[in-house]
Order: structure tokens, then sequence, then C-alpha cells
């Protein structure tokens, strides 16, 4: 766990915790507006008598309880986003099911009518042959 402490003069509060240089924590400030050192916490730190100016946070604890609320509403936001566009496609896709389907017995109905137009043709074909083989007998 991470504390950042400064006492009130700008000086270091030290009692029980080394400091660390940790770039993954954003610099926090003190009431006093002054940057606060990052430490890492190895002992219970009493002030035996120091006098500060109370300033103590854990340096993952959350600042402003609004952020995260604003961050919430982004996340779900974006979540219902995502869905909507996931029931849009979903809805896209049974219409192109719907359509392949209509489309192949569109396709089986035309190899139907193309067989029977071919009997046919076939049947006026063999009419005309023995039209002309009785017209040269």
């Amino acid at each position: 766990m991470f504390m950042a402490s400064q006492n009130s003069s700008g000086s270091v509060s030290a009692s029980g915790a080394r400091s660390r240089s940790r770039s993954s924590v954003p610099p926090m400030k003190c009431y006093h507006d002054d940057v606060a050192p990052i430490r890492t916490v190895r002992v219970n730190c009493p002030t035996q008598g120091r006098r500060t100016c109370g300033y103590f946070k854990w340096a993952d604890e959350v600042d402003n309880v609004l952020e995260l609320q604003m961050l919430a509403i982004k996340k779900d936001t974006k979540i219902s986003e995502l869905e909507y566009e996931r029931d849009v496609l979903k809805g896209k896709v049974k219409k192109l099911k719907q359509s392949t389907t209509e489309h192949e017995n569109q396709v089986a109905e035309l190899a139907i009518e193309n067989i029977e137009k071919f009997h046919t043709m076939e049947t006026v074909k063999a009419d005309k042959k023995l039209c002309i083989m009785l017209f040269m007998s």
C-alpha cells in the first residue's frame, strides 16, 4: 500500500516509511497544495508528538466519487451502445438469412421452369423432325 504524507511546513514526515519513486502513481497534493511524496508503508507510522497538517491518503484511494460515477456512466453508455449495435447486427443477419432462403426458393423454381421448358423444347424438336420426315417421304 502506498501513502502520501507531508507536514504543514513542507517537510516530509518519514516515520517508518521509505521513499520510492512510483511513476505509475500520479502526483498528489496536500491540503496546502504542496506536492506530497509517495511512501511505501512497511510498519505502522505513529506521529509520536510530531505536528503535521493531518494530510494522509492511500495512493490508490479514490479522490473523487463523482469521477468514478462518471466513469461508470460512460462504461454503461458504451455497453448500451454495443448491445444496440449487436441487436442491429442480429436483425441484419436474420434478414439476410430470410433473403437467402427466398433466393434459394426462387432458384429452385427457376430450375423447375427450365426443366419444363427443356422438355417442351425437346418435344417440339421431336415433332419438327417427325414433320420433316413425313414431308420428305
